[in-house]
């Protein structure tokens, strides 16, 4: 009996898998012959050909393969990895170097890093390669080495504006503010629009200036030696000016770029980070919704058919409610708490979640009436069996229900860990800590995120912490390579954030910098210690112990920019001047 194609595609995976190329060849040939456009069987079957040294046969399927889906990385990768091998190494470097720009878009630094690398081992002289990895460099926080790279690369081709605004970003990161002003100015000479550079150079000027009241810092020198104010500039100049007095006069900043350019959704989405921080939740809420207009914003609109819900009543909606999440999985918990609401309304509540916090939504907000559902692969058909008849963002929700500090939906615990999980991590703590107080840990949060090098400190800063007496702490972070001695690490065994909570509701405090932990403690009802940067996300407002928005969290603030060691010092303090019996209990009770 003759295979059918799905069963010949597995039988050629197992082949491929135990390393019988022969047999995974014959299969993945019939397959590609019966489907020649198909790029990923192009690509498997002249990665077959490579592993079997057929380079010459295999260079056809790969560049048919990356001809037909240039954006996929693995087909890019064996195309410039048999190029080499055939010793085409001006191709193999190309390809490389596409290979490394599909890994820069989707901020896989390292591997970009490595794609370039091997791009100029096989070919010293290709400038692209060299200019893509001082970029990436600079993009990892490598400023030095990026710095040494991007120099080289202009010394022999001085007239590429963007290798001159990278080198810029480089030197601004090493605060080598003055040297930064130089190439953003050399980048804008070479290409006047390029408005990277131009805001860029604001944030350069705005350092190295200390911030002149008059707010030249934000402006630039044009051709007959004035100054030339642009909406990029000011906005750049009005973080700039956060970054360094958040309780400045930031809020004109972007006002003036919006006289400028009405319609700049950089201006109005920074604008509303700005108002929410400072408590104008009204204005604040309103200028939010421009973020899906901003480019920016590393998010794109989901591309539903169906009209987004502006608050219409249950009644006028016609059927289920779609909400779905967006940003950060900090944000996702924080902004879970209107979901209920929404169900309790009389609206047919779906919320789409990310997968990692799936299992604690769907099990803390089911008996709430609302449908939690994991993210779906597809989004321009999402969940075809849950049909859906408007839909709406997450963070979108406290525009709709008009939310002013003091009627922030507060009540805690609105999340709960579930109850086997909950006695099990009982067990585990208790034997570990040995009644001593039990403390989590979260110093460092993703990598990725814009702002992480404000918000993350290294476990070394952790010492005079660690040194209070009576305390077990257990490390909540992923990873366990960068450990404060004593503390005991669970992140291998957090695999998701039901685990988590579970972990987290046993224990007496949870001390954390502004990462999603501290979100899932406060809304566990779990007593958690934020250390909050100088110039902070807008959700910690200004000058706030408390948090309006969860009532169980205390905030510990940098007095300076950068000023760890003194936030670990008031932690540790107040943490020696407690113990069980003088911190809330955990209210998250299922």
């Amino acid at each position: 009996m003759s295979m059918t194609l799905q069963e010949m595609a597995v039988r050629a995976a197992e082949h491929h898998q135990k390393g019988e190329l022969a047999g995974a060849l014959s299969l993945y040939g019939e397959l590609q012959a019966a489907n020649p456009r198909d790029a990923r069987l192009s690509s498997l079957v002249g990665t077959v050909l490579a592993q079997m040294r057929r380079t010459a046969e295999a260079l056809p399927f790969l560049h048919q393969a990356v001809r037909m889906d240039p954006q996929n990385p693995e087909s890019v990768h064996n195309l410039a990895i048999a190029l080499s091998e055939a010793g085409q190494m001006a191709e193999a470097a190309e390809a490389a170097n596409q290979l490394g720009q599909l890994h820069y878009e989707r901020r896989a630094f390292e591997l970009a890093r490595a794609a370039f690398l091997a791009a100029l081992e096989w070919e010293p002289g290709y400038r692209p390669a060299a200019a893509n990895l001082g970029a990436t460099l600079q993009a990892m926080g490598r400023h030095a080495e990026s710095i040494e790279r991007l120099t080289a690369f202009l010394k022999g081709d001085p007239d590429q504006a963007e290798a001159h605004c990278n080198l810029g970003n480089a030197l601004l990161g090493a605060g080598a503010y003055r040297d930064a002003v130089t190439s953003f100015r050399r980048a804008l000479a070479l290409r006047p629009d390029y408005s990277e550079a131009e805001s860029n150079l604001g944030l350069a000027l705005a350092w190295l200036s200390g911030l002149p009241e008059d707010a030249a810092a934000g402006e630039h020198a044009d051709a007959d030696g004035g100054v030339t104010e642009t909406a990029a500039s000011l906005v750049t100049l009005g973080n700039a000016r956060l970054a360094i007095d958040p309780l400045g006069d930031i809020e004109r900043c972007y006002r003036k770029a919006l006289t400028l350019q009405p319609d700049f959704p950089a201006a109005h989405w920074n604008l509303s980070l700005c108002l929410l921080l400072r408590g104008d939740f009204t204005r604040g809420w309103q200028e939010h919704e421009w973020r899906w207009r901003w480019h920016g914003f590393g998010e794109e609109p989901r591309p539903f058919s169906q009209p987004i819900w502006q608050g219409e009543p249950p009644h006028q909606v016609g059927g289920t409610l779609l909400v779905t999440a967006e940003q950060g999985y900090g944000d996702t918990i924080q902004f879970s708490r209107y979901l209920p609401l929404l169900a309790a309304r009389g609206y047919d509540v779906v919320f789409e979640a990310q997968t990692p916090l799936f299992t604690l939504l769907w099990s803390s907000l089911g008996d709430s009436g609302v449908r939690v559902v994991p993210r779906s692969v597809s989004p321009a058909h999402v969940h075809d069996d849950l049909p859906f008849a408007r839909h709406v963002p997450l963070l979108s929700l406290p525009h709709r229900f008009g939310t002013l500090i003091d009627t922030i939906p507060a009540t805690i615990p609105y999340l709960w860990a579930e109850p086997r999980r909950r006695r099990l991590w009982a067990e585990r703590l208790e034997a570990a800590a040995g009644g001593r107080l039990r403390v989590g840990l979260v110093w460092r949060g993703r990598p990725e995120h814009s702002r992480d090098g404000d918000r993350s400190l290294t476990s070394q800063l952790l010492a005079p912490l660690m040194a209070v007496p009576g305390v077990t702490f257990f490390s909540l972070q992923k990873e366990t390579g960068d450990r404060p001695p004593g503390a005991v690490a669970l992140g291998p065994l957090l695999h998701d954030f039901a685990e988590t909570a579970a972990a987290v509701v046993n224990l007496d405090l949870v001390i954390a910098v502004d990462t999603a932990v501290a979100h899932l403690a406060g809304a566990l009802g779990v007593p958690v210690w934020v250390m909050v940067p100088f110039s902070p996300d807008w959700r910690w407002m200004l000058g706030r112990t408390d948090s309006p928005w969860y009532p169980t969290m205390t905030l510990f603030r940098q007095r300076c920019a950068g000023d760890w060691p003194a936030v670990v010092a008031d932690v540790a303090a107040a943490l020696a001047g407690v113990d069980a019996a003088g911190l809330p209990r955990a209210m998250g009770e299922a």
